[in-house]
């Protein structure tokens, strides 16, 4: 079954597209399930609110699913979503995107976390084992939260904290343990794949997803899933370099969520 549940559109400021256009390429490239999970907006809050929807603009999205899914109903399975951080003071606002717009997913993408009395972006910050350490503190306590279905580019700690060493080790560890006692599954995302290549102390790799964290989620028991991270309709074109990532691996992958 080919699925991909990671995918935006215009309204975060920072991709390309609708809705309908990212559902007719999933049609075009033979898509079972499609699912839409733009930036969940952060009213009231200062922390990254130019690349992502206002909280005004949540009914009309929604609109725009419930329309495709009753017109693509007979081609393409259409699941609704948000790609979410944590507040803990935002339990009101999951709960609306559950209870009044009827999401059938939240992905948790944890970008920003409180470090030393500010909200820091992962990638805008050259993490030491201090700040490494309060970072993989944070994944954990959304994680645990109960509100999501699963956890985006786990490894998204890598852009901060390049080397692959007994720090990112023990933070990949920690994560890894997490998702495998709330079987909460783990995003192979292939975004990074189109950024550019990472140097770091074992040689050069994407900035993710990244290789040796996959391995090590081999002693675990977790259920990975591939996420495109689509930006672009054409984006949806790419899921063979998910495919290839996780066959060079040897990675079991879990092709469709129970939603």
């Amino acid at each position: 079954m080919k699925t991909n549940y990671h995918t935006h559109n215009y309204r975060c400021n920072h991709a390309a597209g609708t809705v309908e256009d990212y559902i007719l390429e999933a049609i075009k490239n033979g898509y079972d399930e499609i699912g839409l999970s733009d930036h969940m907006p952060h009213p009231g809050k200062h922390i990254d609110n130019k690349s992502r929807m206002k909280y005004e603009e949540l009914n009309e999205y929604f609109k725009e699913i419930d329309e495709a899914k009753e017109k693509y109903q007979e081609e393409i399975s259409i699941k609704k979503g948000m790609e979410c951080e944590y507040f803990e003071d935002f339990g009101w606002l999951y709960d609306e995107l559950r209870e009044k717009f009827k999401v059938d997913y939240l992905i948790l993408g944890v970008h920003f976390f409180s470090y030393k009395n500010q909200w820091h972006y992962v990638g805008n910050i050259n993490l030491d084992a201090q700040g490494l350490e309060a970072y993989t503190d944070y994944v954990i306590k959304s994680m645990e939260s109960g509100n999501f279905n699963y956890l985006a580019h786990p490894e998204l700690f890598g852009i901060g904290y390049t080397n692959w060493d007994e720090n990112s080790i023990r933070t990949s560890r920690r994560i890894l343990e997490t998702a495998e006692k709330l079987d909460m599954p783990l995003e192979i995302n292939i975004n990074g794949i189109r950024r550019p290549i990472v140097r770091y102390n074992l040689g050069e790799r994407y900035a993710y997803p990244i290789k040796e964290f996959w391995e090590l989620s081999k002693e675990y028991n977790v259920r990975r899933i591939i996420g495109i991270d689509a930006h672009d309709p054409l984006h949806l074109k790419n899921m063979n370099w998910g495919i290839n990532f996780a066959k060079e691996i040897k990675l079991d992958i879990t092709d469709k969520l129970n939603l």
